[in-house]
């Protein structure tokens, strides 16, 4: 049995019963062996604004590119990819606005501020556009990822 603060991964299928090890073939998740055991809940969710929790918008908060240094703190944060199982290279990603970046009032859209913006590569960026899994940041940089198709979650962490 698992502990309270214990999750376990699942590798998704891809239905086909290939013996890729991509899942069992049978519509359902084959567990992957790897088990994330915190000793801690889950950290709140980050304000779903898009504003970091910041009741004014620090410098930079309302342009669309992050600054240098800006990118730099979130790329020593976050080594990979924050999509769920991919882990290709921070450097080689995008940092993408959570909460979408309004160009036509960016007081009212997502802002651009640490705890607005992941590393995502290109491929995973455009999935996450298509909705397939929906993000919530949490206060601790951990991403839920929510699956509204399958119910499913996925908790990424920065490494």
């Amino acid at each position: 049995m698992l502990g309270e603060h214990s999750t376990p991964i699942t590798a998704p299928d891809d239905g086909n019963g290939n013996g890729n090890g991509n899942g069992n073939g049978n519509g359902h998740p084959r567990p992957s062996g790897l088990i994330v055991v915190t000793n801690r809940g889950p950290a709140p969710p980050a304000d779903p604004t898009g504003h970091g929790g910041h009741q004014h918008p620090p410098p930079g908060a309302w342009t669309y590119a992050p600054s240098a240094r800006l990118r730099n703190q979130i790329l020593h944060s976050d080594h990979t990819c924050r999509y769920p199982l991919c882990s290709r290279p921070s450097h080689e990603c995008e940092l993408d606005h959570l909460v979408k970046f309004d160009h036509a009032d960016p007081s009212a859209g997502g802002w651009t501020v640490a705890l607005n913006l992941i590393p995502l590569c290109t491929p995973d960026h455009h999935r996450k556009h298509q909705a397939l899994w929906t993000p919530t940041m949490h206060t601790d940089r951990t991403i839920t990822w929510h699956n509204p198709t399958t119910g499913q979650d996925i908790t990424t962490h920065p490494r």
